[in-house]
C-alpha cells in the first residue's frame, strides 16, 4: 500500500517546551492506524500540527504527495482532512441535525441564516442518513446540549463525516465510555471504515485499539517508540514500560 499521509521529522516547542521531538511515520491508502502512549506523550499536539491547528516548529508533513505542512486548518479540510476533539465540542443550543448541517462544506457555503431556516431539503436528508448511522436519527430535533456522554461522542464523529472527508483523526473517541458505549463506537467506527482513504484512532482503551487498528504508532515524551502490529508492538518492553506499566503493576 502506498502512503497517503507522510510525517517527517516534526518537532512541536511551546516557549522552550518540547511536545514533539523528530517525529516520523506513514500512514498507507487504507490503514486504521491506532497512535497511542501515556499522557502527555505529544499525541493530540501531534494531530493538531497535522491538522493546522497549531503551526509545526520544523519538519513536514505531506499528503498525497503534497506537502501541506503550513496550510490552514479550512484549507486543510477542502483536501479531505477532518477531526473529533478530546473534549467535546458540540453547539450545544443547536440541534444534532443543525450540528451536522454546520459542518458540511457546501451547505456553509451558503448564507448561515439558511441554517435556521431548516436548510435544503437534500442537506438534511445527507446529514440525516449520517444521523441514522451513528444511532441518533431519533434525536435529530433534540439540542446537542441534552445528548447523553456516548451520544454526543457519536455526534462529533457524524459532524466530522459531514464534510466528506478522506482521512478522520478520532482523538480518544472512547474516553468516558462504559464498555457498551465503546463497542456501540466501534461498530459505528468499522461501519464507516471503507468510506475512507485513512483513519487514525488516538485511544487509551487497549482493547479497542486493538480490536480496530491495523497498526500502532506508540509515543513517549514527544518521540516516536514503536511501530508496528498491535500485538507485536504491546508486547514490546518499552511499550509495556512507557504505556502499560501502571497497569501491569496495578494488575
Amino acid at each position: 500500500m502506498s502512503a497517503l499521509l507522510e510525517i517527517r521529522a516534526l518537532h512541536k516547542q511551546f516557549r522552550g517546551l518540547t511536545a514533539l521531538d523528530d517525529v516520523s511515520f506513514d500512514v498507507a491508502q487504507g490503514e486504521l492506524l491506532g497512535l497511542i502512549g501515556p499522557n502527555g506523550a505529544g499525541k493530540s499536539v501531534l494531530i493538531n500540527v497535522v491538522s493546522g491547528v497549531y503551526a509545526a516548529s520544523a519538519g513536514t508533513v505531506w499528503l498525497r504527495g503534497t506537502d501541506v505542512t503550513s496550510l490552514p486548518t479550512y484549507q486543510l479540510a477542502r483536501r479531505g482532512i477532518a477531526r473529533t476533539y478530546q473534549n467535546i465540542r458540540l453547539f450545544a443550543r443547536m440541534s444534532v441535525l443543525e450540528n451536522v448541517l454546520v459542518a458540511d462544506q457546501r451547505y456553509s457555503a451558503r448564507p448561515f441564516r439558511t441554517l435556521f431556516a431548516g436548510g435544503r431539503r437534500e442537506d438534511c436528508a445527507a446529514a440525516e442518513v449520517l444521523l441514522e448511522r451513528v444511532g441518533l436519527a431519533a434525536k435529530r430535533d433534540a439540542l446537542a446540549g441534552t445528548l447523553a456522554y456516548g451520544e454526543a461522542r457519536r455526534l462529533e464523529i457524524a459532524r466530522a463525516l459531514a464534510g466528506r472527508p478522506r482521512l478522520l483523526f478520532l482523538d480518544e473517541p472512547a474516553a468516558g465510555m462504559n464498555e457498551l458505549e465503546s463497542e456501540e463506537l466501534a461498530a459505528v467506527i468499522r461501519s464507516f471504515r471503507a468510506e475512507l482513504d485513512v483513519i487514525v484512532l488516538i485511544e487509551h482503551d487497549v482493547a479497542l485499539i486493538r480490536e480496530l487498528s491495523d497498526r500502532l504508532v506508540v509515543m513517549d515524551s514527544g518521540k516516536v517508540i514503536a511501530v508496528g502490529k498491535p500485538a507485536e508492538v504491546l508486547a514490546d518492553p518499552r511499550v509495556i514500560e512507557a504505556y502499560l506499566g501502571a497497569e501491569e503493576a496495578d494488575g
